[in-house]
């Protein structure tokens, strides 16, 4: 889904929110707070280390598909299956920063729309040219790389042969290899744009306007934490569809790795939220004295966190299958995952004198 950020009138309502339930300080939307220090260590500690990993682990899975490109064998597959399992996995650490450089580039929309459109991923393919430009399009990225390497066939095998003798092996081959690069080229460009400038004015850009490095840390937590609930788990699990359930719309149906990339979106979440080892939102909601029926609000935040981690340990994966034979532990699950969002997404901004800025999704309240 494209991102976008509309200024909501619910910043009024959350500065004039400003100081209930809080303790201490009286007007926690005027504070000495260090706002430098989380934006240092959100900088540093987090986006940084985890876009360098990732671009390592991009530049692993693009050199595997062109070896295996050269000389299509199930040796070559599987060395690209791991490259790709590794970066896909990396990519769930990234996820979450998607303002700035990232969102300039429509960088999550790129690389990683799913469900997967399988017809029009043919259609490119059967062309022969195409365009990996329209954000809107749901033919490219981890999606595509997720079918193209294991769902051409039932077993390796099968795959190989499709690259090697299928009528349109060349133009499978170039699709394989144009979605990895393109999805290298564009992150990229995000990077650079982290290393040589984007970082600082990140750093200095204090306050609590929207715009400012606060706003864009609580919005993108937020927003990242309503798609790995709804598009992760609710709309797989049927959820938002009346019960009926919708296994052929996790996050990757072919390799089988949607359990373990919502957990580890999850934990992102979890350490976006507390800075990790260092200074995090919840340092701040403590620094405010922010509470919720006289409950330190950021220990009932990272609570939750870890009460909807422990009922995704409980699922037994593939996350295809249990949505449809695990009903009670994926329900679980989800249940706490709901349990999070009015923290995260009423009491948070409200305690941090923050709107809520991007364009809420109408299943957001499911």
């Amino acid at each position: 889904m494209i991102r976008s950020t509309v200024l909501s009138f619910f910043c009024l309502l959350l500065v004039a929110s400003c100081g209930e339930e809080q303790g201490g300080i009286g007007d926690p939307c005027s504070n000495d707070y260090d706002q430098s220090v989380l934006f240092t260590n959100v900088a540093d500690n987090l986006i940084l280390p985890a876009y360098r990993a990732f671009d390592t682990d991009m530049e692993a899975l693009v050199s595997a598909i062109i070896a295996f490109n050269q000389n299509p064998s199930v040796a070559g597959l599987e060395s690209a299956r791991t490259s790709f399992r590794e970066a896909y996995l990396q990519w769930q650490r990234i996820a979450p920063f998607d303002f700035g450089p990232a969102e300039t580039v429509f960088l999550a929309n790129s690389l990683n729309n799913f469900p997967l459109n399988l017809e029009a991923l043919q259609a490119n393919i059967d062309a022969g040219s195409f365009s990996l430009d329209n954000p809107e399009s749901y033919d490219k990225g981890f999606p595509a790389l997720d079918y193209l390497l294991y769902g051409l066939g039932e077993s390796s095998e099968e795959i190989v042969e499709v690259y090697v003798s299928d009528d349109q092996a060349t133009a499978y081959r170039a699709y394989l290899s144009q979605v990895s690069q393109d999805m290298r080229a564009r992150f990229q460009q995000v990077l650079s744009e982290w290393e040589n400038g984007y970082r600082t004015s990140f750093v200095l850009n204090t306050g609590t306007a929207a715009g400012t490095s606060l706003s864009l840390i609580v919005n993108s937590l937020n927003e990242h934490y309503e798609d790995l609930r709804r598009d992760k788990l609710g709309i797989p699990a049927g959820v938002l569809t009346l019960g009926f359930t919708n296994p052929d719309k996790v996050e990757a149906p072919y390799s089988g790795l949607s359990l373990d990339l919502l957990k580890s979106s999850l934990e992102t979440s979890r350490d976006y939220f507390s800075g990790a080892t260092g200074e995090g939102i919840d340092d701040l909601l403590e620094y405010v004295d922010a509470a919720k029926n006289n409950q330190s609000l950021a220990d009932q935040v990272s609570d939750q966190y870890q009460l909807a981690l422990e009922k995704l340990d409980a699922v037994e994966g593939p996350l295809q299958q249990a949505v449809e034979e695990d009903g009670n532990d994926v329900q679980d699950a989800y249940t706490e995952l709901q349990r999070q969002v009015v923290l995260l997404k009423t009491d948070l901004p409200a305690a941090l004198c923050i709107a809520i800025t991007y364009v809420d999704n109408p299943s957001d309240s499911d």
